[in-house]
């Protein structure tokens, strides 16, 4: 009786072995005979690309520590190449509108009600400009979990966004593309995803970053004890 060829791809509900036989791509199910239920087999494949060995070639710019108080905390933190045009373009902008409107006045000792409220969509602007560039200067991603709580955020200090999501060994982690494009390219972001409820994010981290903190994320999961999980 011949024997249904083996693959590299596991169920996703028990971690059995699917056969390509009861891969049917055209419909994008996954059939496992270990549990007798169904998958995406796209999700399949996301969570295949997932290897344990990225744990032994922690990439620039990555961070991995792990203690009894914190738990595991990973960091992620890279100068943007934006920069380069942020800074200039605020400092000229910004500046010379800010002199021109606000800078004036106070070296005159004078006060212009009309040009000052003209001036204000600029110093909003400003603001969001030099807040952008703090971000990128000294902004980070951490990704905490522990104890069967996780969290996702960006941001300097308490000032970010923040995700957060419990966790069990039930939990899936793999790859999945996402809307974000760059050159027309739609990238993949890194996915947690508890049954229906789904976080994906690191859409633009750099691919050897983006399988390094998946598998980082993965290995703690699977140690995670076995309960309902939920994103908040």
């Amino acid at each position: 009786m011949p024997t249904a060829a083996k693959s590299n791809y596991t169920c996703p509900q028990c971690d059995a072995n699917i056969a390509l036989e009861d891969v049917n791509v055209a419909t994008d199910i996954a059939l496992c005979r270990a549990c007798g239920k169904t998958s995406s087999f796209a999700d399949i494949i996301d969570a295949a690309e997932i290897s344990p060995d990225a744990l032994q070639h922690p990439p620039r710019h990555v961070q991995l520590t792990n203690d009894l108080q914190n738990g595991t905390v990973i960091t992620y933190k890279k100068l943007s190449a934006l920069l380069l045009f942020f800074i200039p373009f605020t400092a000229i902008w910004s500046g010379g509108s800010m002199w021109g409107i606000y800078g004036q006045q106070i070296s005159r000792g004078t006060f212009d009600l009309g040009k000052s409220l003209f001036g204000i969509p600029f110093l909003i602007g400003t603001l969001i400009l030099v807040s952008l560039i703090l971000s990128m200067l000294f902004g980070a991603w951490k990704i905490t979990l522990h104890n069967g709580q996780g969290r996702v955020f960006f941001g300097m200090g308490p000032l970010g966004w923040t995700r957060r999501f419990t966790y069990n060994r039930d939990t899936q982690v793999g790859l999945r593309t996402s809307s974000v494009r760059v050159n027309n390219v739609q990238q993949k972001g890194i996915l947690i995803q508890n049954g229906e409820a789904e976080l994906i994010f690191g859409t633009l981290f750099p691919e050897p970053a983006k399988h390094y903190i998946a598998a980082a994320i993965k290995k703690e999961i699977e140690s995670a004890p076995l309960s309902r999980t939920a994103f908040i």
